[in-house]
């Protein structure tokens, strides 16, 4: 079969090159154009693709209408089915191929057209195009995951709305910086110590009044050791530890943070060289040192309660009156819920408190001994002078304890000796020699035209010589009434010595002058008085008006 062509009949011009500028630029400025670059290309593809993205998002920045989904209602595929089952009625499900038309199929009672929309309910069906604009504009104030699906849930609906929520908000970078820490796991126990001062535990706390305090804590007995110092540095923290590991001996583990004088190299060298195994904490994480962080908390809180109105108190006795406190004080912790001290030294401390106690006496006798000495017994003495000693012979005044008398010296003095320090002497001894006889004090008293001093009964018991075993009586040197005897220098921190009360039933019993003229073993010089003028002194006239009586 075939067809007859119209006739056409054309008509041809005549246009000069000098009147057809267009053709004239394109045929002969185009051997002038130079090629562009490759790089310039390249810059100018990215230049539109940058371009055409901000577009894109200045225009998803909008908010999403309902005649934007109308418009996208006419394009999307699986949509489209809907509209039309929802028109035209549902096939059969097994012709259904597709899952998202077998989800809006279990819910074809819900689903509405509207408006040439989808409704589920009171809630938009959105297409797949705008979905993501869609999650945008819902998590534009970052709510969470359960919030955002509520909000979804009043507006908009598409099949599996839920975990693409989900996936969103995980997949948010600025909520992901911004979120909570997680649950706290389970905690993880140490694994229990088996002795003491196997696993220590070690912390620094303050500063306290410029100082540092570094805490050393048994895992086993509970058994605290606090340092005072004012350095935490590697060399500062190791000179304590080594301190106390000479006392308590090497542990096996030793667990800290991760602070800089224990994480130093001098501190690893110091804990191979003793063979410590030393375990660091994770960083900002004290809880797994919470055996050092726990005391340090009940440190710092015991010593403001014991200084507590008391802000004289100096932290030095405030830290020794916690410690002896917490170191006898029964602690769950320990085993069988010992005291510290008792777990760690398997014995308790003691403390005022056992004053509180019946006294328990000594069963054992006092063991019997080889020697012993009786009242007026004469011996020898040690007497000490100037590092050095030699033997004085003494008269047994008392028996002090099991071992201690107190001995008159051939020169008067009365002085407290050991078993040790004495021994026997004959009666030929040099104390009972004859002296040589003295001038009667009268006789001088008469040359000088003196009157003779009254005598009264406590000088003459005072003055009266001991007597010694074979009933002679020991004559006595006579001081000068400007000569007296030194005492011996004692330091201001030490009691000066008293004598002790008889507890021997053998010795008989010591008269006042003994226990005042009680002096110790050692060689005393006589000190030379200054002379003094007996005359009368009157205070000056001009204050006379200024006495009242």
């Amino acid at each position: 079969m075939g067809t007859d062509a119209a006739p056409v009949r054309f008509s041809i011009e005549h246009v000069p090159t000098a009147k057809f500028g267009d053709a004239d630029v394109l045929s002969r400025l185009i051997k002038h154009h130079t090629k562009p670059d490759e790089d310039y290309v390249i810059a100018s593809l990215v230049l539109e693709d940058h371009l055409r993205s901000v577009a894109s998002d200045s225009l998803n920045a909008l908010p999403l209408t309902f005649s934007d989904i109308q418009q996208a209602m006419q394009t999307d595929l699986v949509m489209k089915k809907v509209y039309r089952f929802l028109q035209d009625g549902w096939p059969d499900p097994k012709a259904l191929s597709i899952p998202e038309l077998k989800r809006f199929y279990d819910r074809r009672e819900s689903l509405t057209i509207v408006d040439g929309c989808i409704l589920f309910g009171e809630r938009l069906a959105i297409p797949a195009p705008f979905r993501k604009r869609c999650l945008d504009q819902l998590h534009r104030g970052h709510p969470g995951t359960q919030l955002m699906k509520a909000i979804a849930r009043s507006y908009v609906y598409w099949p599996n709305v839920d975990n693409e929520i989900s996936s969103y908000v995980q997949a948010c970078r600025h909520c992901a910086l911004t979120a909570k820490s997680p649950p706290h796991s389970a905690p993880s126990l140490w694994p229990k110590s088996t002795k003491p001062w196997e696993r220590v535990h070690i912390d620094y706390a303050g500063p306290i009044e410029g100082d540092y305090f570094l805490l050393v804590i048994d895992s086993f007995t509970k058994w605290p050791e606090i340092v005072r110092t004012s350095s935490t540095t590697s060399t500062a923290t190791i000179n304590i530890l080594r301190d106390l590991f000479a006392r308590f001996g090497m542990p096996t583990t030793l667990v800290s943070d991760n602070g800089p004088q224990f994480c130093s190299a001098l501190f690893q060298t110091f804990c191979a060289e003793n063979g410590i195994q030393h375990l660091t904490t994770a960083p900002f994480h004290p809880q797994s040192n919470g055996q050092a962080e726990r005391f340090v908390d009940t440190f710092k809180r015991a010593i403001r309660k014991i200084r507590e109105g008391r802000s004289s108190v100096p932290i030095s006795e405030a830290l020794c009156t916690f410690l002896l406190t917490y170191r006898s004080t029964p602690n769950p912790a320990t085993p069988e819920g010992k005291l510290p001290s008792e777990a760690m030294f398997c014995r308790p401390i003691r403390t005022s408190l056992d004053l509180l106690r019946p006294p328990v006496h000594s069963e054992n006798p006092p063991a019997e001994l080889n020697r012993s000495f009786q009242s007026h017994d004469s011996v020898y003495a040690k007497v000490f002078s100037r590092n050095q000693w030699h033997w004085t012979p003494g008269t047994i005044v008392e028996r002090i304890g099991n071992v201690m008398f107190n001995v008159r010296l051939e020169n008067g003095k009365l002085v407290r000796s050991h078993l040790n320090q004495l021994r026997n002497r004959t009666p030929s001894g040099p104390m009972n020699s004859p002296k040589p006889s003295q001038l009667p004090l009268t006789i001088l008293l008469d040359a000088w035209n003196l009157p003779e001093p009254p005598t009264r009964a406590s000088t003459s018991a005072q003055s009266s010589p001991p007597s010694t075993a074979h009933g002679r009586s020991a004559s006595l040197p006579t001081s000068t009434p400007n000569t007296v005897v030194r005492e011996p220098r004692q330091s201001p921190d030490i009691p000066p010595m008293s004598p002790l009360p008889s507890t021997s039933s053998t010795t008989s019993p010591s008269s006042s002058s003994d226990t005042v003229e009680f002096q110790s073993a050692i060689e005393q010089t006589a000190v030379h008085l200054p002379r003094r003028s007996s005359r009368t002194r009157r205070p000056p006239i001009r204050f006379d008006p200024y006495q009242l009586y």
